[in-house]
């Protein structure tokens, strides 16, 4: 199969198909989907995002790009949001004559195998058929997610395809050890060697075959032990006193997500493990004169409260907005 062909349906099949991306949290899930939207050309796809958060940022950094974005904050694609996944499912295939597929890109703590076993034994009103599982990895925190996330695992051995994100912050001997780790956790996916400059449809290669959903076991939800923060407001704040407090937060923050509005900018600010990273957002929903800010935390054992109270000591004064 080659690399435009990932959402392509089985060939002889009439059924829409269904990509599953996934991978751990902050991984590049949503720079891989949007990159793959950018690169499909006329091709029509919908994009269902699960967030574990109660705000949706990476829906927003998508827009633009797909046919049309559904979003689902709030939980594991496993468990709680399974419903909502279905009702989605059901929303867009309603509209199967305007779409060539659909992307589910799952929560960073997400089981995939939850969306595999809905597409399996749900009932829609267009047949569906999962073209196949890509897992995007990250080779910065390989180690790390591995060892304090059962999920992290759940992912690996579910894929059909691996896709190594952020080789290009590790030295190429660690991505070789990457791929023959992923080799020997998961024998029948490939796995794609990668360079930071090449673009996400670039990474899809070529794939020896997709397997169908009834070939897959069914999905054992597993317990991600991660919390979330989420923190919204409505006027502009400053991206310096942000970062400075993104930057001093401990280990047991693993994941920060958040977008603001800097003048007539976009900005999308990453934290994933120690690194940080700030830059100007693709996409997203504004109206002139729109400041809200969205913050997502995720760690284990969060002072929710005490982060609340952090980010609004930095929106600005009645008379400073003024």
């Amino acid at each position: 199969m080659k690399a435009d062909q990932v959402l392509a349906p089985v060939t002889g099949a009439t059924a829409l198909p269904v990509a599953i991306v996934t991978g751990f949290l902050g991984s590049g899930k949503t720079t891989f989907v949007r990159g793959l939207l950018t690169a499909g050309g006329g091709t029509r796809v919908a994009v269902i995002v699960n967030e574990l958060g109660e705000l949706g940022i990476d829906g927003a950094l998508l827009e633009g790009a797909a046919q049309s974005v559904i979003e689902l904050p709030g939980g594991c694609m496993c468990c709680e949001s399974r419903g909502d996944v279905g009702r989605a499912l059901t929303l867009l295939t309603q509209r199967a004559s305007e779409l060539d597929a659909i992307v589910v890109e799952t929560s960073g703590v997400s089981d995939p195998l939850g969306v595999a076993d809905l597409l399996a034994h749900g009932v829609f009103p267009t047949d569906l058929r999962l073209s196949q599982v890509v897992t995007v990895v990250d080779a910065e925190n390989f180690d790390r997610n591995l060892a304090d996330a059962e999920a992290a695992y759940s992912q690996i051995v579910s894929a059909d395809l691996f896709v190594v994100g952020k080789s290009d912050l590790v030295a190429p001997e660690v991505v070789i050890a990457i791929g023959e780790r992923l080799a020997r956790l998961n024998p029948r996916a490939a796995v794609l060697p990668s360079d930071g400059g090449r673009s996400a449809a670039g990474l899809l290669g070529e794939v020896a075959g997709v397997p169908t959903v009834s070939t897959r076991r069914r999905a054992v939800h597993t317990e991600p032990g991660y919390d979330s923060v989420a923190w919204e407001a409505d006027r502009e704040i400053g991206l310096e006193p942000l970062l400075a407090w993104v930057e001093a937060l401990p280990p047991s923050i693993y994941r920060v997500k958040a977008l603001i509005r800097q003048g007539e900018t976009d900005v999308a600010l990453h934290r994933v493990g120690a690194r940080v990273t700030v830059l100007a957002s693709p996409a997203a929903r504004r109206e002139s004169g729109d400041g809200r800010t969205r913050v997502v935390v995720i760690g284990k054992g969060l002072a929710a409260e005490s982060i609340r109270a952090d980010l609004a000591a930095m929106e600005p004064s009645d008379q400073e907005t003024a």
